[in-house]
């Protein structure tokens, strides 16, 4: 068996293009002098070719939720915790996901479930000195506890859990909020 040559980005923009219009990607692949080893080995890191491969327009916009749930669901697989993964994904959607989508509840338990022997088990601790580049990055202007704490590596849950049990940091945290209004102006 002989290596096909890596599909480009040009190829793989007409191939996208043909399998939109209609075209099977065994007719697609000959028009275009293309490899089906090469096609697949290029869906593998190509989500726009995956998605057209599997019969439906990458361009619509309903997709876009549909590669963030695999996406997650794809953390959790490598054994991300879900609220890890949330910050990985920059994004709060899949808890509401959850709530909106029995279906892709069961995928998260089962995917997570059968994940767990390979998932993270230490638990980042918010220490003094994460405190500090917390209460200093949320003091920013338009930055948001989600991402104040994802740059410190914490979980926003867990910044919420310090709030309620230590009322000097939810004092520190109402200061570093009023500091970023102040430097808004």
């Amino acid at each position: 068996m002989t290596d096909s040559a890596p599909l480009t980005d040009s190829q793989t923009d007409q191939l996208v293009t043909a399998l939109r219009t209609g075209q099977t990607v065994d007719d697609a692949a000959t028009v275009l002098g293309l490899d089906l080893p090469a096609v697949w080995a290029r869906a593998r890191t190509d989500t726009r070719l995956t998605i057209a491969l599997a019969g439906r327009d990458p361009e619509a916009a309903d997709e876009r939720a549909r590669v963030a749930r695999a996406d997650y669901l794809r953390l959790l697989a490598l054994g991300v915790a879900p609220t890890r993964a949330q910050l990985i994904l920059g994004a709060g959607h899949p808890g509401s996901w959850r709530g909106d989508d029995p279906a892709f509840a069961q995928a998260c338990d089962a995917v997570s479930a059968a994940s767990a022997p390979f998932g993270y088990t230490g638990m980042t601790r918010l220490t003094t000195e994460r405190v500090a580049r917390f209460l200093q990055a949320l003091s920013q202007p338009e930055t948001t506890v989600l991402a104040a704490a994802a740059a410190v590596g914490v979980t926003q849950a867990a910044i919420y859990q310090r709030r309620s049990r230590d009322k000097e940091f939810a004092t520190a945290m109402d200061e570093a909020r009023a500091a970023q209004e102040a430097n808004r102006v």
